[in-house]
């Protein structure tokens, strides 16, 4: 079974040996994404709130290519370095995202590529022919 990649430059390019998502049946894998501008590939400025809000702009991008949206997304992971972030990234992902909401981890870590503030990887089932995303 062929299980293709996808590329697009409406999302940040990578900056390693991975893609921006494998396709896999109807499910796309997302890898994670910052808060790169794809144009400029620079951090938004603004700190955490806009680096979030751009990393889902870039997850969503990204489904586009398959014709899925944040609807689709069955699985988020967000990763975040600092623990006074947690209600803001709380409310970012409830605007952005709707009920049903996807299933969600999200963690602190240490650090993140290049001083990121926070990272977004999903899941996503890629809706059959003329489905709404």
């Amino acid at each position: 079974m062929s299980r293709p990649t996808v590329t697009t430059t409406a999302a940040p390019e990578p900056r390693g040996p991975y893609p921006h998502a494998r396709v896999d049946g109807d499910l796309v894998f997302v890898t994670g994404q910052i808060g790169r501008d794809p144009v400029t590939g620079e951090f938004v400025p603004g700190g955490f709130g806009p680096e979030l809000e751009q990393a889902i702009t870039n997850v969503t991008s990204i489904l586009a290519e398959v014709g899925a949206g944040l609807g689709d997304v069955l699985h988020a992971t967000v990763q975040f370095v600092a623990e006074e972030d947690l209600d803001e990234m709380n409310r970012i992902f409830g605007a952005r995202f709707h009920e049903p909401y996807p299933a969600r981890t999200s963690y602190g870590v240490a650090f993140l590529w290049k001083g990121a503030r926070v990272q977004v990887d999903a899941v996503a089932r890629i809706p059959a022919a003329g489905g709404a995303a």
